[in-house]
């Protein structure tokens, strides 16, 4: 079988994590690095990595989280945010994204026209800009947890919180970023339950 097909056979949304079992820095470093080759659209990559490791922390976390013991007991906790102003044209943000490409300042100001009426058509057809940059944190998030499982390393996505009081214990400034995921790692201590998918009959259609 394919071995990235058997990585996604074993990923599952790990509900308890074992307490004893820490992963490697080398092997967490891996996971962060999937996450920063990750995929964003028009390539501004809005999504910033805070990870908490502050067993106090955590525990607070873990009250505006339902009380959802992963946050206690992985072994490492990640908070996905999103950048929100800086990637609205014009900004110092978006002037950099493009002079690091090596663009000359004529196709700098093309792209930034062409970004900038792509944020704004977004707008008009009702998805605002924290909407689109959440879906572009998904795409990492999702990087990640199979990163994680190729890996045989357990994960947990988390949107179960909530958000004003996570944003009061992180101190994130609701103005320039918010808080799109929680993803937990570590290793299972209970048996996957079995888990059901649609058919790939029901789920793909060909025209």
């Amino acid at each position: 079988m394919n071995k990235f097909i058997s990585a996604m056979k074993f990923r599952h949304a790990c509900k308890i994590f074992d307490e004893n079992k820490k992963i490697p820095q080398s092997n967490f470093n891996d996971i962060l690095e999937s996450a920063r080759l990750s995929p964003s659209s028009m390539g501004v990559e809005p999504t910033r990595i805070l990870v908490i490791r502050d067993k106090q922390l955590r525990e607070v976390l873990r009250e505006a989280c339902l009380n959802q013991i992963q946050l206690t007991s992985a072994s490492e906790v990640v908070v996905l945010k999103c950048i929100l102003q800086a990637i609205i044209p014009p900004s110092n943000y978006i002037d950099s994204m493009s002079y690091r490409r090596g663009k000359t300042d004529e196709e700098r100001n093309k792209w930034i026209r062409i970004y900038g009426k792509f944020l704004k058509d977004k707008e008009a057809k009702g998805l605002n800009t924290r909407s689109w940059v959440e879906k572009q944190s998904y795409i990492m998030a999702s990087s990640m947890m199979n990163c994680a499982a190729y890996m045989g390393i357990d994960s947990c996505a988390i949107e179960g919180f909530e958000e004003d009081k996570v944003n009061k214990i992180l101190e994130i400034d609701t103005f320039k970023e918010c808080v799109s995921v929680i993803l937990t790692f570590g290793y299972r201590i209970k048996e996957q339950q079995k888990r059901y998918r649609l058919s790939i009959e029901d789920l793909v259609e060909y025209k």
